[in-house]
């Protein structure tokens, strides 16, 4: 069940069906044989719901899995209570699950964000779990508030593995129509009677595609069942903002700090950058899910005199700091993983986070993204729908921000092949600040290995240093170096061929190679955004002579700029490559655009591969 997601609201990497799913598409080591959701849900959006799980164990590798199942409640909220639960061999025998079994422990937290939480995870241990058996539950859960008043919504995605039956059943009040988008699923006409209505959904089984390589969310373009009482995502972004609205009040404590943090500034914007780089850097990202905390976050007063919070506390404190300051803002509920779509039915399905949108100013704001400096966006929320939460209106991020990596390359190799050289690397605009925090965050173990590990990936023995750019500062510019010797860069004297790269660390190279890793696609996928520079200079010894030199290349399609120029003279090599990729218009390529790619990556490919030839005698 997808239950969670809500109590999970935060949670940067979006827990979707993707999540589930196999790289090599239907995992076949169990089958699903019976899974029945019946819900019974009360006018308020309360309700309780029964599961029923029959599940059959096909190979070994699933046995540790299956041998134990774990359910997640909020304690504030929720009661889950085990029904049954049993073990059946394939002789017919059940060994039921004994009281001592069934554990209660608290939810660990996900992804690695500290986190302070009512949640709880009831964990049954089956015994005796062999290829070949059935694993039995069913447990039922009641929630006794509901997210919002009035208002009941739910999720289910297709199932990686074989099902042989998946049925989803909602017994709602009949004055709460239930609206529903139903892709892969079958309805069973809805029957009323004595004021309520049962809806019922059973999944077609079918084969699963596999994921490819950076497809969009599963939840995009296959196979689910969702149904709400929401008419519309304007309804669904009022209702939150009605419970987040009376959190933001500024007290003079808040007033205070916003009067210190925007002394002396005058113009909104840079008012707004100010408040918004105190909050990502001072407000640390802890996930708190007390009561209802998964949906509704807390006081802007609690929030600053903690120092943490998650994403909708940061979108409150944001939202009270702004006013206090005379700027107008809004929360934004938006999502922060791969999924680019809305279901045409309103669910918190794919809005699994929280950011700040200042109408007058046009400028969406995230101020859990500490490594990302102000007046950009992560890569995570670009060209996003978000629900502007206090009007209900629909709005889009943007499609893509400023930024480019350019480096350039020196290599002085002697007669014996030996080398020393140089690597300077600088980013600009939206990339800066990611790199700046990466390297703030690197161990002076990190630092004194960094070099060495990098020359072993290619085969070269020798080592190095790193010099970190200006790590305290901010801004749209960070620069380093990485320095060093290298014994064997290449074998000297005699004619070789050198591999004509242009790039030491995390260039232009791997991110075109990276374009090779699907041959065809069925599935949307997140375009390529790419902007590098580099340039590489190659020194020879006096007794050296270039015999050969690839040959330029300059290609410009709808989706790639590529240029390659080689120059030199007879102890020289000068290589200039530049790389731009994207779609004008969206962060979204479809498997049309992938197979009017492919000609453009092959060539790119084979000059990245190219080779030029140096004779010492």
């Amino acid at each position: 069940m997808k239950k969670y997601l809500l109590a999970a609201f935060c949670i940067l990497n979006f827990i979707s069906a993707s999540s589930i799913a196999k790289d090599d598409g239907t995992d076949k080591s169990i089958t699903i044989l019976k899974e029945i959701q019946s819900f019974v849900v009360n006018r308020d959006g309360s309700y309780a719901v029964t599961v029923e799980s029959y599940v059959q164990i096909n190979e070994e590798r699933a046995v540790v899995s299956q041998s134990q199942r774990q359910w997640s409640f909020n304690q504030s909220l929720e009661t889950l209570e085990l029904l049954e639960a049993y073990v059946e061999k394939p002789d017919g025998r059940k060994a039921h699950v004994k009281p001592e079994q069934i554990k209660l422990q608290q939810e660990p937290a996900y992804s690695g964000a500290p986190m302070f939480q009512d949640m709880q995870v009831r964990v049954v241990i089956y015994p005796e779990v062999a290829v070949g058996d059935k694993i039995y539950s069913r447990h039922s859960k009641t929630r006794k508030t509901a997210m919002f008043p009035g208002q009941f919504s739910d999720y289910t995605p297709s199932r990686y593995v074989p099902t042989k039956q998946l049925t989803m059943i909602y017994d709602m009040p009949a004055d709460m129509p239930l609206l529903n988008q139903a892709d892969g699923f079958v309805a069973t006409p809805a029957v009323t009677q004595n004021d309520r209505t049962v809806y019922r959904w059973d999944y077609l089984p079918s084969d699963n595609p596999r994921i490819e390589s950076s497809s969009v969310s599963y939840a995009d373009y296959g196979k689910q069942l969702v149904v709400s009482t929401f008419t519309d995502y304007a309804s669904l972004g009022k209702a939150y903002y009605q419970t987040a609205a009376l959190t933001t009040k500024a007290n003079a404590k808040i007033k205070a700090k916003t009067a210190e943090i925007t002394q002396g500034i005058n113009n909104p914007r840079d008012k707004a950058y100010a408040i918004y780089d105190w909050v990502r850097k001072n407000i640390r990202y802890v996930a708190v899910y007390i009561g209802n905390g998964g949906l509704v976050p807390h006081n802007a007063d609690e929030i600053l005199d903690n120092l943490y919070g998650d994403c909708k506390d940061h979108t409150s404190l944001m939202e009270a700091m702004l006013a206090a300051a005379g700027i107008d803002s809004t929360p934004v509920l938006i999502n922060s993983g791969d999924s680019f779509k809305l279901s045409p039915v309103a669910n918190l399905g794919q809005l699994n986070h929280a950011i700040t949108f200042i109408p007058s100013l046009n400028l969406y704001l995230d101020s859990t993204a500490i490594d990302v400096n102000h007046g950009y966006l992560p890569f995570s929320v670009w060209d996003k729908p978000a629900i502007l939460t206090r009007t209900g209106e629909i709005g889009r991020t943007p499609t893509k921000e400023f930024f480019k990596t350019s480096s350039n390359y020196k290599v002085n190799i002697s007669t014996e092949g030996a080398a020393q050289f140089e690597f300077a690397r600088e980013d600009t605009g939206q990339s800066a600040e990611p790199t700046r925090y990466e390297q703030s965050n690197w161990r002076i173990n990190d630092q004194e290995l960094a070099v060495e590990n990098i020359l072993k990936g290619y085969g070269m023995t020798g080592k190095g240093t790193v010099e970190l750019g200006k790590l305290k500062e901010t801004g749209d510019n960070y620069a380093f170096k990485l320095k060093g010797k290298v014994d064997n860069w290449t074998y000297l004297p005699g004619t070789v061929g050198i591999a004509a790269n242009s790039s030491l660390y995390a260039g232009m190279a791997n991110s075109i190679y990276g374009l090779t890793a699907e041959v065809e696609r069925t599935q949307d996928f997140i375009c390529p955004e790419n902007n590098f520079v580099e340039e590489a200079v190659y020194q020879f010894p006096a007794q050296a002579k270039i015999l050969y030199i690839p040959k330029d290349v300059d290609m410009r399609t709808a989706f790639f700029e590529y240029q390659a120029k080689y120059t030199h003279n007879d102890k020289q090599v000068v290589i200039k490559r530049t790389f731009k990729s994207g779609k004008e218009g969206s962060r979204v390529c479809t498997p049309n655009d992938h197979q009017a790619m492919q000609a453009t990556i092959k060539k790119m490919v084979q000059d990245l591969r190219s080779q030029f030839i140096v004779q010492v005698q």
